[in-house]
């Protein structure tokens, strides 16, 4: 490794690293005067991801490398925050606001200041760096190589929440076995709900088309797996500010959820698929 004083970084040294919109710990192995592939001059590190795979070790140009320190942590946790709320419908000032407009809006101003319980909900629900690697992975087969996951699954999602109730239930916990099985009920639901809508890429809807087409009788969660499981997961957070809960009632479901999201990490080996394939018609 080249070590002089260009270099704002060392090796072994814990920093934040961009990857696409988001920014992840990582760890810097290698530092050179250029990129030793394409020879880019200027300052460039080989770095590690934490939690991810040696194969997603790549150079990159210092522009992409944070100091590990707490300005660059709270800038870490408000893009993952913004990103979050990305997709969200804006509220755009109308040109001109008519008399009857102008009454609504001053009833609905008045509600706000009065009743502060309409705020929507927020949750988070942090999801492990290996499990935010196969995201990433995931995007970038579906997205960027055209790939497709294949179906039908095994183990389907079902399976993996069959599994789960049992490693719940024998756990137990601070939380009672019927709310426990209430969320994991839930989870199914609305995988099975949201799918099509939610959980989907737009270059998947024709696998899906003719998927539901070959398996009528099957529900969502007997063909598909734990790739667009954990895509719902990442849609939670939205899905629960459009519900009307109280905090206690918010705070237990995060906390099942997390636990769920713990499990699917623990046996990420057993459930997620590493090669994704063309899709056939």
């Amino acid at each position: 490794m080249a070590q002089n004083k260009e270099f704002h970084y060392q090796q072994g040294e814990r920093i934040l690293c961009y990857h696409g919109p988001m920014i992840y710990e990582a760890k810097i192995l290698e530092a050179d005067n250029k990129h030793p592939k394409t020879n880019l001059p200027g300052p460039h590190y080989l770095i590690h991801y934490k939690g991810w795979k040696n194969t997603w070790d790549e150079w990159v140009s210092e522009g992409r490398v944070l100091k590990f320190n707490d300005a660059n942590l709270a800038k870490q946790k408000n893009l993952e925050e913004s990103l979050s709320k990305k997709g969200r419908s804006t509220v755009k000032k109308p040109a001109q606001e008519t008399t009857a407009e102008k009454g609504k809006k001053r009833r609905r101003d008045t509600l706000t200041d009065k009743d502060e319980s309409v705020k929507k909900p927020k949750i988070n629900i942090p999801v492990p760096d290996p499990l935010r690697a196969i995201l990433v992975q995931d995007w970038e087969n579906i997205d960027k190589s055209s790939l497709v996951v294949p179906l039908p699954r095994k183990p389907s999602v079902k399976d993996i929440i069959s599994q789960y109730r049992t490693y719940r239930n024998k756990k137990g916990g601070q939380e009672s076995d019927g709310i426990a099985n209430e969320v994991i009920d839930g989870v199914q639901f609305y995988f099975n709900k949201c799918l099509r809508s939610r959980l989907l890429y737009t270059s998947e809807r024709q696998q899906y088309r003719g998927i539901r087409n070959k398996f009528e009788q099957l529900d969502n969660s007997q063909i598909y797996g734990a790739e667009h499981l954990l895509r719902l997961f990442v849609s939670f957070p939205q899905l629960i500010s459009n519900m009307n809960l109280a905090e206690d009632t918010l705070d237990t479901l995060k906390y099942h959820l997390s636990d769920f999201l713990n499990f699917l990490n623990d046996h990420r080996k057993e459930y997620f698929i590493d090669e994704y394939q063309k899709f056939k018609d």
